[in-house]
């Protein structure tokens, strides 16, 4: 049976993961500055089961408005077995204060896929950090990823929180 935080957790990763991605399609019809897609591309590293991973990862978004951007992303965690893949929706913010550095927010959900037989699960977090802008549309970011495991099993997973650095690069076109 599942617990009430398991259930409204479950409703807000549906939630956030349908406005997201419901976002995408809603911004190809914003005619303005807004209407860009953006990739990135990010290196980090991690700690599950009490060993070091290398994460990479890859968005793709939409910038719904000026400063918003809603994306999809996935996360591969490599070095220690298991392999650990994540899906991301992402909503983030990106302040147009700056010629050179911009501060940059974000709020995501996760779909956590081991590749041994521990159980999939959600997850929930924040990211934030800097740009330091390359050029109109290329950035170089460095920032803080702060994740909590939903439904942790403390028998399983050492930690069911986790602060993380990570280098973004990020392209506008």
């Amino acid at each position: 049976m599942m617990g009430r935080s398991t259930l409204l957790s479950r409703g807000v990763l549906a939630l956030a993961a349908a406005l997201s991605l419901s976002a995408l399609p809603a911004a190809a019809q914003y005619s303005g500055y807004g209407s860009q897609t953006s990739a990135s591309f990010s290196l980090g590293t991690g700690e599950q089961f009490g060993q070091d991973y290398t994460v990479i990862s890859g968005r793709y978004g939409r910038f719904f408005v000026d400063q918003f951007e809603a994306s999809i992303g996935l996360e591969l965690w490599r070095g220690n077995s298991p392999s650990i893949y994540k899906i991301i929706p992402e909503l983030r913010y990106v302040s147009a204060t700056g010629q050179t550095f911009k501060p940059y927010a974000a709020v995501f959900l996760s779909r956590t896929i081991y590749s041994n037989d521990v159980s999939s699960h959600n997850s929930y977090g924040v990211r934030g950090g800097m740009y330091y802008v390359l050029d109109r549309s290329a950035y170089i970011g460095a920032g803080l990823v702060h994740e909590r495991q939903e439904s942790c099993d403390r028998g399983v997973m050492t930690d069911c929180n986790e602060t993380r650095p990570e280098v973004t690069l990020h392209f506008r076109f």
